[in-house]
């Protein structure tokens, strides 16, 4: 009998431990909001779902606005290197607050 084992990607180590998963809620905060970087994690790519609401999304260091930025949409999951998900601001893209969770990866 056969076992399959996912070798590849595995999850960031930061000091012999894993990292630890993120969850952000993303409000109407002006300038937008962001995730605590993953600079010091031995991690390639973040992986991320957009749980409840669609977010607007910018990589430039510009401000995020509901009509300024990339939109990302709700039950959708992206996969980023980490220099993007670290440059990455966030906005909600309508009324409600959106959420995303991020995972931190090593290939």
């Amino acid at each position: 009998m056969y076992q399959y084992t996912n070798l590849y990607p595995v999850p960031a180590i930061n000091a012999g431990t894993a990292v630890a998963d993120q969850r952000l809620t993303v409000d109407d905060t002006a300038g937008g909001v962001t995730f605590t970087d993953y600079t010091q994690a031995e991690a390639n790519l973040v992986v991320l779902d957009i749980q409840t609401a669609d977010v607007m999304c910018t990589f430039d260091d510009s401000a995020p606005t509901t009509t300024n930025g990339h939109r990302l949409y709700a039950t959708f999951h992206y996969t980023w290197n980490v220099a993007t998900f670290n440059a990455a601001k966030f906005i909600r893209a309508t009324a409600t607050s959106g959420v995303i969770q991020a995972s931190a990866f090593k290939l």
